[in-house]
């Protein structure tokens, strides 16, 4: 598979990234497009303000315009937009060029199928074989002609889906923009909602995307909410699928504290109905808890946004989403959106004359710890001695009273070991327990130098 959780990334120039391989991957993706009926479809493309980004997208286009398919190119949008605009008969298929979260030196391709929603696992798998099988012979590059409508037609959509007319007004917002794709969309969004609002890293920088801003870096948007004295602050990733927020004491307010608003918000109308949310394996319990205590079940899921949502259409819940804040509200979109989630949020705190802080109030989470280490190489988690083996003894030695989590990263070189109990001291003796068996693992290839 050369997909991760989250479409397909790496170095630009390297690897799955080459030149070579990014044709290959519009071939494979043209095969894909003959399978689901769309021969000779047409193809929209988006990107975020990446450097390596119009490259990558010329190449793309080059090979499906050679096979018989048409390119439609929205220029800088969040990757929610493209959702919106699939799901209205944009195109076949979506692409949007983007590494969302991670560094400038990445760049990614994300897959999104005509109605919106991200490809299946069996879909990416066999775009991979085809990958694996094609010969790749890039065209020159590309001319690319933006079509600024495009972005024009997602936030009236977006908006329409909110009371009409200036449903944010007395609002004032801090709103970070993570030198991005949001960049010039989320500000207008509020301030056509009625919003008083103050932008962070507004201009779009690909040298400079998610770089001290952003959703990394909540703690800058807290400091700049307290200057201002602002309602709440709402931190955007790279490509502007998730939104942190912080509250007026500048405190953080993540994707659990945002789920528990949303969902309470939406069960006080009416709304959730069935009244349930999916969470993945990294949320709080104490979430989980305070949700069972409002009537609401939790379903638990596997990290990443398709499994979240693959959850809600099982079970046909309406809202789902991760720490990370990545939210999807299923009613209004197929995958998460940034701006929707701080839209939603401000807008609850308007009609219930409460305040950020006062919403979140009431929620007891579990002590919990995250670390992370830089590895060289993905074995078996269950074929590694000692890291199996602590696992194992953190579980029995927690029981009923903690868990914990090891995985690696979807999208990065990374082992992300996450540990929860009852008592912080839990916490830390069982991280310190697992993180040093981890390091003791030659196969893992654990950077020393830092994680």
């Amino acid at each position: 598979m050369i997909f991760g959780t989250d479409g397909v990334r790496g170095i630009p120039g390297e690897g799955l990234l080459s030149t070579d391989s990014i044709d290959r991957f519009a071939l494979a993706i043209v095969s894909h497009l003959a399978r689901e009926g769309c021969a000779h479809g047409r193809v929209l493309m988006a990107r975020d303000t990446r450097l390596t980004g119009p490259e990558i997208e010329s190449v793309i286009a080059g090979a499906l315009r050679r096979s018989g398919c048409s390119t439609v190119h929205a220029g800088e949008l969040p990757t929610p937009a493209v959702s919106v605009l699939l799901a209205q008969g944009s195109a076949d298929l979506g692409i949007v060029i983007s590494a969302s979260h991670n560094p400038p030196e990445f760049n990614g391709i994300k897959l999104i199928s005509s109605d919106g929603s991200k490809l299946t696992e069996d879909q990416e798998r066999l775009i991979s074989e085809d990958h694996s099988r094609m010969v790749g012979s890039p065209s020159p590059l590309q001319e690319i002609d933006v079509d600024p409508a495009l972005g024009v037609e997602y936030l009236e959509t977006l908006l329409k889906s909110f009371p009409p007319g200036q449903f944010l007004a007395g609002i004032s917002l801090v709103l970070d923009c993570a030198c991005g794709a949001g960049c010039g969309w989320a500000p207008e969004a509020f301030r056509r909602a009625g919003a008083q609002v103050s932008v962070l890293h507004e201009q779009p920088d690909g040298a400079r995307i998610n770089v001290g801003c952003g959703s990394l870096h909540p703690e800058i948007l807290g400091k700049e909410v307290l200057r201002t004295g602002a309602d709440l602050g709402i931190a955007l990733d790279g490509d502007a699928d998730r939104a942190l927020l912080v509250d007026e004491h500048g405190d953080l307010v993540d994707g659990d504290d945002v789920i528990v608003i949303w969902a309470r918000a939406l069960l006080d109308s009416g709304s959730l109905e069935p009244p349930v949310v999916a969470l993945t394996m990294l949320s709080n319990v104490g979430i989980e808890e305070h949700l069972g205590r409002h009537g609401i079940e939790v379903i638990r899921t596997p990290v990443g946004d398709r499994a979240v949502a693959a959850a809600l259409r099982e079970s046909g819940g309406l809202l789902g989403g991760e720490p990370s804040g990545h939210i999807i509200h299923s009613s209004e979109a197929a995958t998460g959106d940034g701006i929707r989630t701080g839209l939603s949020i401000a807008h609850r705190i308007r009609e219930s004359g409460r305040s950020l802080a006062d919403l979140r109030s009431g929620i007891v989470r579990f002590p919990q710890e995250q670390r992370t280490l830089k590895i060289l190489d993905r074995p078996e988690i269950e074929g590694l001695e000692f890291l199996s083996s602590a696992m194992e003894k953190a579980r029995q030695a927690l029981g009923d009273n903690g868990r914990i989590l090891v995985r690696y990263s979807g999208t990065e070189p990374l082992l992300r070991i996450l540990v929860e109990a009852r008592s912080a001291e839990d916490v830390r003796r069982w991280g310190d327990h697992i993180e040093n068996s981890a390091r003791m693992e030659s196969k893992l290839g654990v950077d020393p130098r830092g994680s």
